[in-house]
Formats: C-alpha cells, structure tokens, sequence
C-alpha cells in the first residue's frame, strides 16, 4: 500500500468520523410527541383544578391514566414505524441520546410508582405528585441539555438550559394552580418544539 493510499484512507475514515459525530439527532418524533401529550396533560390539570369546567376531583384519575395509556401507546407506535436504517441513528450524538433519555422515563418511572403507591397506602394524594411539576422539568432539561452538548445541538442545548431555568419557577409556584399552565408552557416550548425541529431536520433517505 502506498504513502498516498494510506492518507487518502485516513482521510476517508476520519471524514466518516466527523460525519457520524455531526450527524442529525433522529429523536424529534419521540420529543414532539411526549412534549405534546404532556402539555395538553398539564393545561387538562390546571383546568380541572381551576373548575373551569364544573368536573369532579376523579377527573384527576381518569386524564392522567388516559395520559399514560395514550403516551405510552402513541410511543410503541412511533417505535415500530421508525426506520431503523436512518443515516446518522449509530452516531454518539444519536446513541448518548437515546440512552439519556432512557434513564430520565426509569428516573421518572420509579417517582411516579413511588407516589401512586404512597397515595394507596394513605388513602388520599400524595404529596409528591404537588412537587412532580418541577422534578419532571429538572429531568427535561438534563436529559436535553446532555444531548444538544454531546451532539453540538444548539436547539436543544437552548432548550435544556430553559427548562432547568424554569425548576425555580416551578419551585416557587408548587403549591399553586398555576405550576401547571407553567408545566405545559416549558414542556411545549422545550421539548415539544425542539422535537418538531428535530423531525424536519431529519434526513428522509437511507445511505
């Protein structure tokens, strides 16, 4: 093999490398779609809670398990139909992605089972579910911002930075109604929307 050869394969390698390090984020379907039922989820709380709509405190029950069925439905579905042979889905940008956002629904996962069951021991509301609006927004924004820095992603950088902002916020208003409307605003502006972009940036050919 040549001197010249060598380098040009070296070249060629390292292209690929960069290539895979810049490729686009496939992610935007999974974001857009739990940033969507996440912020109808969190404007249906506060519109029960507010009584604008003269429903019973079961409502409470029955919207978020409707939230869990059609979340966790809607998102095997996205699953199965996503092409698994998208230019750029073996990236680091890509892998660190998924697994970061794998880790934030178990750490979000275990809170909620924690709370459903200490409301079933007590027989009334958990405390915690006041106190999910912001633990849910802190794990928004790690999980966004580790992604947008892994991957050079200015959007969802921005994004992470937003929704980790938005904790004090979310903090300071936990014990009122309007933590919801503030809920709903930072799921759709920093994971809804990010996600749209995302999905319109994504490559539509295989290689």
């Amino acid at each position: 093999m040549s001197q010249q050869s060598l380098t040009d394969d070296l070249a060629y390698l390292r292209h690929m490398a960069e290539a895979g390090r810049n490729a686009p984020l496939l992610g935007g379907r999974f974001l857009s779609w739990w940033g969507g039922v996440t912020t109808l989820a969190y404007l249906g709380h506060y519109t029960i809670a507010e009584g604008l709509l003269g429903l019973p405190s079961s409502a409470f029950a029955w919207m978020w398990s409707a939230y869990v069925v059609i979340g966790f439905g809607g998102f095997k579905l996205l699953q199965r139909t996503f092409p698994p042979s998208k230019p750029g889905a073996a990236s680091t940008g890509n892998r660190v992605s998924g697994l970061v956002w794998m880790g934030a629904g178990m750490v979000l996962f275990a809170y909620f089972a924690g709370a459903v069951l200490r409301s079933f021991v007590d027989g009334s509301t958990s405390a915690a579910f006041i106190w999910s609006v912001p633990v849910v927004l802190a794990v928004y924004g790690l999980s966004q911002l580790t992604s947008g820095l892994i991957s050079g992603n200015r959007v969802l950088t921005l994004a992470g930075w937003g929704a980790i902002a938005s904790v004090a916020g979310a903090v300071f208003l936990a014990s009122t109604n309007l933590v919801w409307l503030l809920g709903a605003a930072v799921a759709g502006l920093t994971v809804f929307l990010p996600g749209v972009i995302l999905l319109r940036n994504e490559p539509s050919e295989t290689v």
